[in-house]
């Protein structure tokens, strides 16, 4: 490990907390598998101290007008893009995403967050002239303390997307990030406290499953949000259900990519090999279904395989490379084994899944596979991979590609790619995913919903999707003309 491995330590109420329980994780480059950081697994008690922290901070947070908690959400997002390439090497390290894509994330980031800032004076409620002589409105108010179980594919992107919507409908945060990949986390939050926001507005608290079963199950959070598996979810969804708190769950995908014949194919082409093998396909809305038309599969496949080939695969910080490695020895070995059950399928490998030529002999590099052959029942073909691997599968017509693309327990994603705006609406009408792209690959926006049908999910995550799940609505109903009558019993003298 050696001397200078830093320790990386909760951070609660505004600070460092260097005091609670010992117990430690590493977190690794697995580029090189070597130790970035030692960091603390935060247990029951630190979860206790930052649940703590974050309520007495939400009741001054939610006391300052919008308008200034936009603008200090704005500071926030200044402060992020100063730091932008620093925080993206360090995912890089920590993840191995490229770190191309990191620095490209950068104005996206603060997009997002800016967004929120100019959203926070813009939360309101109805109101409803049901019966006359009242006033009845509705207001929309925060839930307190709101916690974010974030994945590992795209910390500093997931951290601020999930974050900044909470804050601007007036909660406080206590944020979990992934064990593969948290060390940009509390830098994120320590940047709050630099841009004028109270003390444990922002707490964060590194640790693994057990970290996030107790913020999942923790009494004084009220509202959860968590990106990650559908078992995962799942649990989370029934630890959360004995306080009854409002979730929003971005889970599993298996985004099936359709491609009709009439399609712009060089337009399909550049978005299918981005959507699926960027971030090493470590990324859940991954179209990793290629659904082709017969007619062209056999011309459009080998297209993709021959740009495939062209992917270059290797150390991340090097800004020529397209993909770094994978972000674990046990993710790197879950590819292994789906690529092995492939083959045992009697799927055919038409290009990669193996080590990349010239790769470090360390580190968890795999190069982009595309998988042919396939039949819609094979595992390969309907099951979460989360690494490179595209699974390539042939229909004929309109309803043959609408129930090959719906024959999944997903409905994340998909995309279409057609030139015939009919059959564009028709099929996307009848695809059972929360969000359809159509002749384009994972256009996202703050302003723009983002959640899943089916096992993908429950919520929103963006726009007003996080409005709902980040507050709750409360009724006022006041009686301002003398003429309406006060409800009673008219049988019963007052004086």
């Amino acid at each position: 490990m050696g001397v200078d491995v830093q320790v990386e330590y909760p951070f609660i109420g505004g600070e460092r907390v260097r005091s609670g329980e010992p117990a430690l994780f590493d977190a690794v480059n697995p580029a090189t598998e070597e130790v970035l950081a030692r960091v603390v697994a935060s247990g029951d008690a630190l979860v206790d101290q930052a649940v703590s922290a974050a309520a007495e901070a939400q009741r001054v947070w939610a006391s300052w007008a919008p308008s200034r908690r936009g603008e200090l959400l704005w500071r926030w997002s200044d402060l992020i893009a100063a730091e932008s390439r620093q925080l993206a090497e360090t995912d890089t390290r920590n993840m191995g995403k490229a770190l191309r894509d990191g620095l490209a994330d950068g104005p996206g980031v603060a997009k997002f967050i800016r967004y929120w800032a100019g959203k926070a004076d813009k939360i309101w409620g109805d109101q409803v002239p049901a019966t006359p002589g009242h006033l009845s409105y509705t207001a929309r108010v925060p839930l307190g303390v709101y916690g974010i179980i974030i994945p590992w594919n795209g910390p500093t992107h997931g951290f601020a997307s999930r974050v900044a919507p909470a804050l601007a409908c007036g909660n406080a945060v206590v944020v979990k990030p992934s064990e593969y990949s948290p060390l940009t986390a509390g830098r994120l939050a320590e940047l709050t406290v630099q841009a004028g926001m109270p003390p444990g507005l922002v707490n964060v608290v590194p640790g693994d499953g057990t970290t996030g079963a107790a913020v999942a199950a923790h009494p004084g959070i009220g509202g959860l949000s968590f990106t990650g598996s559908v078992p995962t979810g799942r649990a989370i969804a029934r630890a959360a259900a004995d306080s009854f708190k409002r979730l929003v769950l971005e889970m599993g995908g298996k985004s099936p990519n359709v491609v009709f014949a009439d399609a712009d194919l060089d337009a399909a082409l550049r978005g299918s090999l981005w959507g699926v093998f960027y971030n090493a396909g470590q990324v859940c809305v991954a179209g990793t279904r290629l659904l082709v038309e017969r007619s062209i599969a056999a011309e459009f496949t080998a297209r993709l395989v021959r740009a495939a080939a062209r992917i270059r695969v290797g150390d991340p910080m090097d800004v020529a490379n397209h993909v770094g490695p994978l972000v674990s020895g046990k993710q790197y070995a879950r590819v292994g084994d789906y690529l092995k059950i492939a083959a045992d399928e009697g799927a055919e490998v038409a290009c990669g899944g193996s080590r990349p030529p010239g790769a470090p002999a360390a580190g968890y590099f795999l190069s982009p596979a595309v998988l042919t052959g396939l039949q819609p029942s094979m595992r390969i073909a309907q099951e979460e991979i989360f690494g490179p691997v595209l699974s390539v599968l042939t229909f004929t017509g309109e309803d043959d590609a609408i129930a090959l693309a719906n024959q999944v327990e997903y409905g994340l994603s998909a995309t279409i790619w057609t030139q015939d705006i009919g059959r564009m609406l028709r099929v996307a009408d009848q695809l059972e995913s929360g969000t359809i792209w159509g002749n384009t690959m994972r256009l996202n926006d703050p302003a723009l919903p983002f959640g899943g049908f089916k096992n993908s999910g429950l919520g929103n995550a963006y726009a007003e999707g996080a409005v709902e799940g980040a507050t709750r609505t409360k009724r006022v109903s006041i009686r301002f003309d003398p003429a309406a009558r006060t409800p009673g019993w008219d049988d019963i003298t007052l004086n």
